[in-house]
């Protein structure tokens, strides 16, 4: 039996996202999760191959995930991972969290199946907040903007960066509305 040591600390989105594989889709190995990377997770998260097995072994030392051999007879004997009672645990508390940017509010959205909607709905709520408060930044440097000489360079950022904001802004009250909030 592996001891285990207790988790007190906040997971890594790496980490989340590896539980997260293994709640959405079961025990697996290191080779299959990276398969399901590239099938799903792929476009919200997409570690290297190397950084997926390096991370396994850690999940399991801090009892977040179990490991089993399984013996193959044509094939080496294979690691097949499944989520503890533990791990589902640490994995609810990072979901439940707002920390780590926007590309962990996307990670969140795309497993958004493991959490109770209102949860989600928070999350989307607070991401609509942070981009209207982008946006109202953008408007107010729009008119000092003379889009002359170097400022007509900084005026196509600003462009790309208000328009990007309102689109947030959009899919934001479109994900609400799919989610009945």
């Amino acid at each position: 039996m592996v001891a285990t040591r207790p988790v007190t600390r906040t997971l890594t989105t790496s980490e989340a996202a590896v539980l997260a594989l293994l709640g959405l889709g079961g025990a697996g190995s290191g080779y299959e999760l990276t398969k399901r990377v590239g099938r799903a997770i792929g476009h919200v998260w997409a570690p290297a191959r190397s950084q997926l097995y390096a991370l396994l072994p850690r999940l399991v030392a801090d009892g977040l995930v179990r490991v089993r051999t399984v013996r193959q007879a044509t094939r080496p004997d294979k690691q097949v991972y499944t989520l503890t009672r533990e791990g589902r645990e640490a994995l609810d508390v990072w979901l439940a969290d707002d920390a780590g940017g926007e590309a962990a509010f996307h990670l969140r959205l795309f497993v958004g199946s493991l959490m109770p909607t209102a949860t989600l709905a928070g999350h989307v709520e607070r991401f609509r907040e942070t981009a209207r408060a982008r946006l109202a930044e953008y408007w107010a440097i729009e008119p000092t903007n003379t889009r002359a000489g170097a400022d007509r360079f900084h005026w196509f950022e600003l462009r790309r960066a208000i328009e990007r904001a309102e689109q947030d802004v959009a899919w934001a009250d479109w994900v609400l509305e799919e989610l009945g909030r």
